[in-house]
């Protein structure tokens, strides 16, 4: 398990690639059901139970839609099962990393949190890379073009969720 969790970490210090990683069914498994369950943490710091359990499914299928949808139009479909296990691993940890900050930020109420603020404005920027990276060498395009895709993705997901959720906080 250490492996495969250091193999994500070098995925997000842009070390590795979404193809060092095995093509496994189980471990596109194990690390949906680790971003889900970030997901489902951090969620539940703003949202209900049941919405937040909600928000990381549909955010997981999001992700994986518009994988497989960008992958298609590009006509490489084989490579979804490793873009999607680096982009849902490496979205585990950075969803574990933000559970502290997020609670500091929840904690400061309604008092300005600057620290964890400009934290999670670093996260979300680390975030944009390492989804830009992972897309750029998954439709092997330059990296400006991956870090686009990846701003795309979370314009997308937040349109969505913030429809869908904007009464729950």
């Amino acid at each position: 398990m250490e492996k495969v969790i250091n193999v994500f970490w070098k995925i997000c210090l842009f070390k590795l690639r979404p193809q060092d990683l095995p093509a496994s069914s189980f471990l596109l498994l194990l690390s949906m059901l680790a971003y889900g369950l970030a997901g489902i943490l951090v969620g539940l710091m703003s949202l209900p139970p049941g919405q937040a359990v909600i928000s990381s499914v549909l955010d997981i299928a999001l992700v994986g839609s518009m994988t497989q949808l960008l992958l298609w139009i590009k006509q490489m479909t084989p490579r979804f099962q490793q873009a999607f296990t680096a982009l849902m691993g490496t979205g585990a940890i950075l969803g574990f990393l933000a559970l502290p900050i997020v609670f500091l930020q929840m904690q400061a109420g309604e008092q300005p949190a600057v620290l964890p603020s400009l934290m999670l404005l670093g996260l979300v920027m680390w975030s944009l890379g390492i989804v830009g990276h992972i897309l750029r060498h998954t439709i092997s395009a330059p990296f400006f073009v991956g870090v686009l895709l990846a701003v795309l993705y979370m314009y997308v997901s937040m349109s969505i969720m913030r429809s869908l959720f904007a009464t729950a906080s």
